[in-house]
């Protein structure tokens, strides 16, 4: 084979990169020196995505370890989510959790060459996905297991915590990317930025009357719990996690029911087991459908923030007049377009 090789003190432009993967053969390296394993350690890619995530196994045990991608968060945000899942843990709630290091240290970091990258191991999750493994039973359980974690994120917060609605509104840090994601489209262009102004207002109402807010997870969807032929569940991919109201969390799993075309009885089912633990309280029902519009607001622009690392041709997995006539229809009739 005929080739020739480059030097980096050449005369080539220094690239600047969003996204770079991190070898396998490091991440086993890694995970061997860290973590009581046992044995040969391997590390395969499963997915390159918003984050990127690997198979870990060693001579007796199969894991996930996530790379997260780097991003306008701090690269230690991620304590966050690891620390309230060590929380769940102690609670014997049923999640993927990381698993602590030699040093007791829940994550360690990599430098990549966007910038510094968090990297943890976790518990692997049994089963399959819900979608799955779909049954009205199972969603009912996994509503009221979800309500469990809302009431459990509380205590983790504290009773003098007081909850804001700052995370509920960061679809506001990827507007600027959702207008360019949405160039050619005038008419989105003109009504996204006033969507998402009178929904930071509306949020900030709700948050003032008192509708709950809590620790939440923040991307639930069918695909963030598996469920294993015995029927036990276990919720997973808190990457998201943070401040929110309750409802939302909600309804980010019923509209996430809505998108994989799957029958609305799993998604009331899911509510109905909800609310065998955590009633919904009347604001919450009266504003569920703005929830439903907000959650589908916050995923165009997350999408569309996301693209300069994962592409746009793959976020456009659903038609956007789709996805904008779902938006504004709620959005008008919530009165806020």
């Amino acid at each position: 084979m005929n080739y020739t090789t480059s030097s980096i003190s050449s005369d080539l432009p220094v690239a600047q990169i969003s996204h770079s993967v991190i070898h396998p053969d490091f991440i086993a390296q890694e995970v061997a020196a860290r973590y009581p394993v046992s044995g040969k350690v391997e590390a395969w890619l499963l997915y390159r995505g918003m984050n990127d995530v690997y198979l870990v196994q060693d001579a007796k045990t199969k894991y996930a370890l996530r790379v997260w991608r780097k991003t306008y968060r701090d690269v230690d945000d991620v304590a966050y989510e690891l620390d309230f899942l060590a929380f769940l843990k102690d609670r014997e709630f049923p999640a993927s959790v990381a698993v602590p290091q030699h040093d007791g240290a829940l994550y360690f970091k990599a430098s990549s060459p966007e910038g510094d990258r968090a990297l943890a191991l976790y518990d692997w999750a049994p089963g399959k996905k819900f979608g799955e493994m779909l049954s009205e039973d199972t969603a009912a359980s996994i509503g009221a297991k979800f309500a469990k974690m809302h009431l459990l994120g509380i205590e983790h917060a504290g009773a003098d915590h007081k909850f804001t609605t700052d995370t509920a509104c960061d679809y506001n840090i990827c507007l600027p990317a959702l207008l360019d994601f949405v160039y050619d489209r005038p008419d989105d262009l003109r009504d996204y930025p006033i969507i998402a102004s009178a929904l930071d207002k509306r949020l900030q109402e709700l948050a003032d009357a008192g509708v709950p807010m809590g620790i939440c997870h923040r991307d639930f969807h069918p695909s963030n719990v598996h469920v294993d032929d015995q029927g036990i569940i276990t919720f997973l991919d808190f990457d998201a996690a943070g401040e929110d109201f309750l409802m939302q969390d909600v309804k980010n799993y019923v509209w996430g029911n809505l998108f994989y075309d799957f029958s609305p009885a799993y998604g009331e089912a899911f509510e109905a087991g909800y609310q065998s633990v955590r009633p919904f309280t009347p604001l919450e029902i009266e504003n569920g459908e703005l929830f439903m519009m907000a959650k589908a607001f916050r995923l165009v622009a997350g999408m569309a923030h996301s693209s300069v690392s994962v592409g746009r041709g793959t976020l456009r997995f659903r038609n956007l007049d789709w996805l904008g006539d779902y938006i504004k229809t709620r959005a008008r009739d919530a009165g806020l377009l």
